[in-house]
């Protein structure tokens, strides 16, 4: 059977786990990551391994089609010329430029994909004429690994091997910037000047209390950039507070709007700051929220602006997605540039997964992805396949998509995307939460379940 009719029978299967290769041949090309390491590394050089072959390890773990970095190596062994230390000595020592430039390479690579799909996702803000593009900011601590370096052998406390922080794309669903920390203990704040130094002018950056600093909103402003951040009183100080005027009601409650004259090292910013009043306290017991924004009042309503804040959660959303569905945290790797290396290369696939449900929207529109589409079934159907599409279709079949331009990429998505079957990667939304029930017994007591099975079936009329 020739090559193009084995790829055609996956195509009528699972087109999704075609759309997802695709795209990975595209935007991991071996050309293109070695480009991107020969640019950002600093003190390291390539001789034996490439850097496309370590990505190309590490995509195994991350997209669990291997269990672990030593199966990924083994499943390769045939094309390496190395021996497992030597992989292991390399990760242990990639530097954090090249990991935060293979995510911002391969994220600008995959946004120009994305733009070439037809009907994208309406804007988050429109300011008059002017559209806004608007990205959520949150940090994120990997958690502790395996006890495997002599100096964590003899010693009961987890240990943290680092943290990132991230920045979301909301109307294209990528992550286009990845800030890599060794220092696991260090507060995500200190993170933040690494990352203003790559804003843009017009961007807008979404952004819960805990980044609301006057060291940061300024360096915002600095940077030409705007903010949509939830006020934290203990970090900021203003010297003149204007009238407080009702707006409206939102979904959650009523809405205020007042402006306020921040200060810090002598400078002056005014902004507005939008009121919550919840017509129910949130976990915490607050019974309001408010909002800090320098956006100009007269183009950007207050409604956008709540709005915007509320999509903050897509970025908890991703990370759920790396964590429950990718394999970003290896718990092997206790060397901090080998977990965050491998965190960033779970970054690539989320983003490559970006891709294909951007084409998804583009034929199925994006509210009904949005509501319906299972991250998790499409995933796990995809990778299921995987292993059969790696055996059956030889390498060479996938050259032609390595050559695509972004516009010849898309209408390829876009024509695998019309035989995508929604209806088997449902969304099941979750009920009302209830509290859980009294419990009686001992902890280390035994009971029978058939046993209570029966009792049930007595009691009943």
């Amino acid at each position: 059977m020739l090559p193009a009719e084995v790829l055609e029978r996956f195509v009528e299967r699972c087109p999704a786990a075609v759309m997802v290769r695709a795209v990975l041949e595209n935007l991991l090309r071996p050309e293109r990551l070695d480009e991107v390491f020969q640019r950002a590394a600093q003190r390291q050089y390539s001789r034996q391994l490439l850097f496309s072959q370590l990505v190309a390890i590490m995509s195994a773990v991350a997209t669990r089609s291997q269990p672990s970095v030593h199966a990924a190596y083994l499943a390769a062994q045939d094309k390496l010329d190395i021996s497992p230390q030597a992989l292991y000595d390399k990760l242990r020592r990639l530097e954090p430029a090249v990991t935060a430039a293979l995510v911002r390479e391969t994220a600008r690579d995959a946004a120009r994909a994305i733009d070439a799909l037809p009907g994208l996702r309406p804007p988050v803000l429109t300011g008059g004429l002017k559209t806004y593009d608007v990205y959520c900011v949150d940090g994120n601590h990997l958690t502790s690994t395996e006890h495997r370096l002599a100096e964590l052998r003899t010693t009961r406390e987890a240990a943290l091997p680092g943290q990132t922080l991230a920045l979301l794309d909301l109307r294209r669903g990528l992550i286009t910037e990845l800030v890599p920390g060794e220092d696991g203990h260090a507060q995500e704040r200190s993170l933040v000047p690494e990352l203003l130094e790559r804003l843009r002018k017009g961007m807008v950056l979404v952004a819960d209390r805990n980044f609301c600093t006057s060291r940061i909103l300024f360096g915002i402003v600095e940077h030409a950039a705007s903010f949509v951040i939830r006020q934290h009183r203990s970090t900021l100080s203003w010297e003149r507070e204007g009238k407080r005027r009702r707006i409206g009601r939102t979904a959650t409650g009523m809405m205020f709007e007042q402006t306020l004259d921040l200060n810090y090292e002598g400078q002056t910013l005014p902004v507005r700051r939008l009121t919550i009043e919840l017509d129910g306290p949130t976990n915490q017991g607050e019974s309001e929220v408010h909002i800090l924004t320098n956006l100009p009042a007269e183009t950007v309503p207050p409604g956008e602006v709540v709005e915007a804040y509320r999509l903050r959660w897509t970025i908890e959303e991703a990370f759920q997605c790396l964590t429950e569905v990718l394999r970003c945290e290896v718990e092997t790797l206790g060397y901090p540039r080998a977990a965050l290396f491998s965190f960033a290369v779970a970054v690539v696939a989320w983003n490559t997964y970006a891709v294909v449900k951007g084409a998804l929207k583009s034929v199925h529109g994006w509210e009904t992805i949005e509501a319906t589409l299972s991250d998790y079934h499409l995933m796990h159907d995809v990778l299921l396949t995987h292993c059969g599409l790696e055996i059956a279709v030889e390498a060479s079949a996938w050259c032609w998509h390595q050559g695509l331009c972004p516009q010849g990429l898309a209408k390829e998505l876009v024509r695998l995307a019309k035989r995508v079957k929604l209806s088997r990667y449902p969304k099941r939304k979750r009920g009302p939460k209830h509290p859980p029930p009294a419990k009686t017994g001992r902890r280390n007591d035994h009971l029978s379940t058939a046993r209570l099975l029966e009792k049930r079936k007595r009691k009943r009329p």
